[in-house]
């Protein structure tokens, strides 16, 4: 049993390393319609696992876009607080009270009207190492026992210390609920 739980584990933290990566890769040399495939080969990939490996997790939709529905029909939107540790092909580390966050960044960001890649938000124009931000997320709780629990967040708008803010620039809008 416990075995199957961590091969669960194992096969969903992949997932989320793949999805990165597949990112990551598609920002440096792609179009932005190139961009959006490598998003939808994530959500398109076919892994699959025996059964017993995933009766006691989240079940995903196989098809692409049902895995992103899932993602969005499960997602909340939170606030993350805490220090800039760094970012990384597409992801943001932050320091936070409850321990290091990690965070899935879109390509490109607007800062007052201006577009910037997101290398170029985190080397120091926008935010630094060390400095202090907020960033609003999407996170959507992948799996969750007694022990742990895995989740993904994504951020669509970030404030630094001096209150500057910056916006993820992406083909839909996120309004909370009030």
């Amino acid at each position: 049993m416990k075995i199957a739980a961590v091969a669960a584990v194992l096969f969903l933290a992949v997932g989320a390393v793949v999805f990165v990566y597949a990112s990551s890769q598609n920002s440096f040399k792609a179009s932005d319609d190139e961009q959006q495939m490598g998003m939808q080969t994530f959500f398109n990939s076919n892994v699959t696992m025996p059964r017993s490996y995933v009766k006691h997790t989240v079940q995903m939709p196989a098809n692409g876009l049902q895995r992103l529905k899932w993602f969005l029909q499960n997602a909340t939107t939170s606030t993350v607080q805490g220090k800039v540790v760094s970012e990384f092909k597409g992801m943001l580390a932050l320091d936070t009270d409850s321990g290091q966050i990690r965070l899935l960044l879109p390509k490109d960001w607007t800062v007052d009207n201006q577009v910037v890649g997101r290398p170029t938000l985190f080397n120091g124009t926008f935010a630094s190492p060390g400095e202090s931000m907020t960033v609003k997320v999407l996170k959507s709780d992948v799996f969750s026992n007694a022990n742990f629990s895995i989740n993904v967040m994504i951020g669509y708008e970030a404030i630094n210390a001096t209150g500057t803010r910056a916006y993820a620039v992406l083909p839909f809008n996120i309004q909370p609920s009030s």
